[in-house]
């Protein structure tokens, strides 16, 4: 797996290995960056970080800066490796690599930096749609990254995309869209009072 475009272009990842880590594909990546255009000043925030490659290609594209969210200690290790491969390639803007549970945000948001404009997330497909919902009704989470604009994978077996429509109403401009072969869902994070 590499880095699709910008200044890290080519740069070849790591993986951690097992069959729960699958990092997103290569032209989906394509597709999706095209999608979102320019980056510069954006800041992100990677949640389920697994190999660090949706942070690293915002960072590869321009991003401001990077925060990779992940828990499990090997895959700490593949990000870290990544992170010194992209930034041999010259990429010079912060990055943070945080060892947390993505499904409990009081426990990184507060280590953040700056806080993102964009948020990925892409969790063991098993878990994904508990973990979005688990996220999305945590009112910390939603009254930190309120009108943040969130991209969630989802899982690729068929139906998939229904155990992701009752969270809908916790997105503003909830829409499922297509990048290549696979489905995210997408919106902005609606403020809680």
């Amino acid at each position: 797996m590499n880095i699709i475009a910008g200044l890290a272009r080519g740069v070849e990842l790591c993986v951690p290995p097992g069959i729960p880590v699958r990092p997103t594909a290569g032209r989906v990546r394509k597709a999706l960056f095209d999608s979102l255009g320019d980056l510069s000043d954006c800041h992100v925030l990677d949640l389920f970080s697994g190999s660090g490659a949706l942070a690293l290609e915002s960072l590869s594209r321009g991003a401001a800066s990077a925060a990779m969210v992940e828990l499990e200690s090997m895959h700490i290790n593949c990000i870290e490796h990544n992170l010194n491969a992209v930034r041999a390639a010259g990429i010079s803007a912060p990055a943070w690599i945080i060892q947390s549970d993505a499904t409990c945000p009081e426990k990184y948001l507060a280590r953040l930096k700056q806080l993102p404009d964009i948020i990925f997330a892409d969790p063991p497909y098993p878990i994904s749609a508990e973990c979005f919902n688990k996220i999305l009704n945590n009112n910390y989470f939603c009254r930190t990254l309120a009108e943040r604009t969130l991209i969630w994978e989802l899982p690729d077996h068929p139906g998939s995309a229904g155990e992701f429509l009752a969270g809908a109403k916790l997105l503003d401009g909830f829409k499922l869209r297509r990048y290549a072969n696979t489905m995210f869902a997408t919106g902005k994070i609606k403020n809680v009072q």
